[in-house]
């Protein structure tokens, strides 16, 4: 995982999530896709309770690959099967940016969903929705918002939804998939 975007790093966990693309046409019959979203579970002593993110978790030793990692945590956390999803890339690994988060590397798979999906959601997920590609691609959909971490304001870039904002490791993630050229390809 060499394409981790810190200089330092001592020894950090593997991780992947799940860009799950719903291939779908929009009203205007033009074709695009859907990707799944999480809003976790709070939980005292998580670093990411309530944030919005993609479905995935930590690596476990029944896992052969770290692709193996994002189709269980996926699984486990909504329910939705992967198992006859392919997958259509793969995204540069990302890590946390501050010092008091865990020492994680976390590697995103983008699978293409066919079908109407049938959504579980595990304790671990209070929520999960669909955001289209079109509107992640608006160009006011992203932009600077203040945001209170470990009790400091900062200004981080996210994508708001509803009351909750979509930044950090899965803004990131999103932005390296909207950057790639084949993307209208991984869709259709």
């Amino acid at each position: 995982m060499e394409d981790v975007e810190t200089s330092f790093q001592p020894k950090r966990r593997e991780a992947a999530v799940a860009v799950v693309l719903r291939p779908y046409l929009d009203t205007a019959g033009q074709a695009d896709a859907q990707i799944l979203f999480v809003r976790r579970a709070s939980y005292p002593g998580d670093p990411w309770s309530g944030h919005i993110a993609l479905p995935g978790g930590r690596r476990e030793s029944r896992d052969v690959t770290l692709e193996d990692t994002a189709r269980r945590e996926t699984y486990e956390e909504t329910g939705l099967d992967l198992t006859g999803a392919p997958c259509v890339a793969t995204l540069g690994a990302v890590a946390p940016r501050t010092i008091i988060r865990p020492a994680i590397v976390v590697r995103p798979y983008v699978f293409r969903y066919e079908g109407e999906p049938t959504i579980t959601l595990s304790d671990e997920v209070v929520e999960a929705f669909w955001l289209s590609i079109s509107q992640l691609r608006h160009p006011d959909a992203w932009r600077d918002t203040p945001l209170e971490i470990n009790g400091e304001i900062r200004i981080v870039r996210g994508f708001p939804y509803g009351e909750h904002l979509i930044w950090g490791l899965t803004e990131r993630t999103i932005a390296q998939l909207l950057e790639r050229a084949d993307l209208d390809a991984l869709i259709k």
